[in-house]
């Protein structure tokens, strides 16, 4: 009889609704034995004359079967966090197929089958883009160390799996810490300042708990909402203490979710990684696979950052302090500092941003953004009504072009406790094209956390919301429009970090552009547009006070790369992050407050990289400046952008097609000399 598993049938989009807890761990197993035994089949037939379709295509198809399996797993994971047996199940497929991989980067046969073909006389006439795709699979093989002697290697097998167990425990810790601390409050009064949605929202909170009144959560959206609206001094300090202090040796909960001890082993491991493959330590490891050159070109670039920033810093912090004493404060704290801009712009620009989130209303901003998508880059958006979700708030998206589909975008717009605390996207499928031609369309998945509207209220998205939801609409265009018919080179996950982030960072700048937002806002009950007076005054507030934000990223971009270029020379943590804090003037945060126990950013994936929001940000600041010259809506310059940075996958540099899409050098000293804000 057919196997009637769902995760084991071929399909166009992910059955979601279909997959239960006894399908995963079959399935897994089923495939990686299937795997195991193409693999051995493959070597046989391809160690002496490879060839590129009985080999590279042969092993992308087995790869990319395991990789999407357990990518519907993980998502669905998010909607099941509360049942205990599909948790166990799902995280012995994540166990196995760990161990999978790393069984497979340990094949030497088949590594220098990969190596025989590169050596070949075939490999000579191949194409830019398929010789960059085995250089890559090599590289691969090199980075999990497959040339070292099987001590090495098996103590680095050691290493990734205690690595890989220390950031979940970290996770772990710090949605414990999350979840721990929780504020009740009786008198809305307390709320003043706050939107009537996330009032409502906390009073949902309050009533799922089995309370009256409002329930005030301790998560990223919250502490945004709070830090900047909320009236009540009292409440902003005290969220801040416990904000600041998640799992750590401070705070509320001081040493129940420490992530300290945590952080320690796992900074140790890396470093003893990163020694084991030849490299100083775990920063320049990760630069193996970046577009920066070296650890001391990015511990410059981000020094020069700061210095350009100082100057506006300086400025913005007298500024606010002289705000601050005509509103009978003679001190601003570190729960002022948001409050107290927002203020200032209010006061300075009145009306300006008042009720701006009205004009968004996320359903009309995403279909006008469509549209402006479709227009630019020569291609249709049409939302489906009828498919497969893992939850009701999920939409998704069929790109096409000259009629024929090209790709899929889910979106899950809202934020749920379950689901981690920040946006997103991931990539469910990556696009290939197998040995009979066959083309597997690309699918991203673009997770938010935005607030739900309530009550007959809409989401309605603040400007930075609309930034993130921009920014991660840049990741999954990027990851559908690819035409690299290469596994390895279409995905957006295939991108090292400072190159994974520049879409996102130039698809920002059109919140940032006057035209754009003209044509985007519209008021989501009057239909009413936006004046040009209103969306000046709105951007010259929006750029008022941004200096402090622009030091934070740096600080925490800083401190991840010093604490893993300097892991091992006696500095604590906390050591490091006072003393890049010293490097970044008018940021002091209080002694109490423990910043790395609680920047998932080094157990996400962006470990020795949050450098890259900087450094492509500079890098989008100058490729829109073709869109501000050009105008646009110039859907010319779209198809440009398109073909330079979309459609090679990671065929080429950054840099190259950077160069290739301004038409000139870019110019040496970029980085060193750009002094525009950047931000996340």
């Amino acid at each position: 009889m057919p196997d009637t598993n769902p995760l084991l049938q071929a399909w166009d989009l992910p059955p979601w609704s279909e997959v239960r807890t006894e399908h995963l761990v079959p399935a897994i197993t089923a495939i990686i034995t299937d795997n195991r035994q193409v693999i051995a089949e493959t070597i046989l037939s391809q160690s002496v004359f490879p060839n590129w379709d009985d080999l590279v295509l042969a092993i992308d198809e087995i790869d990319a079967r395991l990789n999407e399996a357990l990518g519907i797993i993980q998502i669905l994971s998010m909607a099941k966090h509360n049942d205990t047996a599909w948790n166990t199940a799902a995280a012995a497929c994540n166990d196995a197929g760990a161990q999978y991989r790393s069984e497979r980067l340990s094949n030497r046969p088949l590594f220098e089958a990969y190596r025989r073909l590169a050596n070949s006389s075939i490999a000579l006439n191949f194409d830019e883009p398929r010789k960059a795709a085995l250089a890559k699979i090599l590289r691969k093989f090199q980075l999990a160390g497959i040339e070292l002697p099987l001590a090495q290697r098996e103590k680095l097998a050691r290493l990734n799996l205690d690595i890989d167990r220390l950031e979940e425990l970290f996770l772990i810790h710090l949605k414990n810490a999350n979840a721990a601390w929780t504020k009740h409050v009786d008198d809305v009064a307390v709320l003043e300042g706050l939107y009537p949605t996330v009032k409502n929202r906390l009073r949902h909170l309050a009533k799922e708990a089995g309370h009256e009144g409002w329930l005030i959560p301790l998560d990223e959206n919250t502490c945004q909402q709070i830090m900047r609206y909320a009236e009540n001094r009292a409440l902003r300090e005290e969220y801040f203490v416990a904000y600041s202090t998640r799992a750590s040796d401070q705070g509320p909960h001081a040493d129940e979710f420490d992530n300290d001890p945590v952080l320690t082993l796992l900074l140790s491991l890396r470093h003893q990684k990163a020694e084991l493959l030849g490299f100083d330590n775990f920063a320049q490891l990760r630069l193996a696979t970046a577009a920066a050159e070296s650890t001391d070109q990015v511990r410059r670039f981000l020094r020069r950052q700061v210095t350009l920033n100082t100057p506006s810093l300086a400025r913005d912090t007298k500024e606010l302090q002289a705000f601050a004493l005509e509103r009978g404060l003679s001190e601003v704290h570190a729960w002022d500092h948001e409050f107290l801009a927002e203020q200032l712009r209010h006061h300075r620009f009145p009306d300006a941003l008042k009720n701006l989130r009205d004009y968004f209303p996320l359903d009309g901003t995403l279909r006008r953004f469509c549209l402006f998508c479709e227009r630019l880059f020569g291609i249709r958006i049409l939302e489906q009504a009828e498919f497969s979700r893992w939850h009701n708030d999920v939409r998704l998206f069929e790109i096409s072009e000259h009629g024929q589909t090209i790709g899929h975008i889910y979106l899950d717009p809202y934020h749920r406790k379950e689901a981690p605390d920040y946006a997103w996207t991931g990539t469910l499928r990556n696009r290939r094209r197998n040995a009979e031609g066959r083309v597997a369309l690309p699918i991203a998945d673009l997770h938010c956390n935005f607030t739900p509207g309530v009550d007959g209220h809409p989401c309605l998205l603040e400007h930075q919301d609309l930034r993130v939801l921009f920014h991660e609409w840049g990741h999954c265009l990027q990851h559908v429009l690819t035409s690299s018919p290469h596994h390895n080179l279409s995905g957006i996950s295939q991108l090292g970090r400072d190159t994974a982030e520049f879409a996102g960072q130039v698809f920002e700048q059109w919140c940032l552009s006057r035209e754009f937002l003209l044509w985007l806002g519209a008021h989501h009950q009057s239909g009413e547009r936006l004046t040009e007076a209103r969306v000046d005054a709105a951007l010259a507030a929006l750029e008022t006070q941004t200096s402090r934000q622009a030091a934070l990223l740096l600080t925490g971009a800083m401190f991840d790369f010093e604490v893993h270029r300097s892991q091992g020379d006696g500095r604590s943590t906390q050591q490091v992050f006072e003393d890049v804090q010293q490097e970044v003037p008018h940021v002091q945060l209080p002694s109490y407050c423990r910043f790395a126990n609680s920047f998932d950013y080094m157990v996400t994936g962006y470990a020795a990289s949050v450098y890259a929001y900087t450094w492509s940000g500079v890098l989008a600041i100058e490729a829109f400046k073709r869109f501000r010259q050009d105008w646009v809506f110039n859907a010319q310059t779209g198809r440009a952008f398109r073909e330079a940075f979309f459609s090679p996958g990671d065929s080429r540099s950054l840099l190259t097609a950077l160069e290739a899409f301004l038409d000139r050098p870019v110019a040496e000293d970029l980085f060193a000399f750009s002094s525009e804000t950047v931000t996340r």
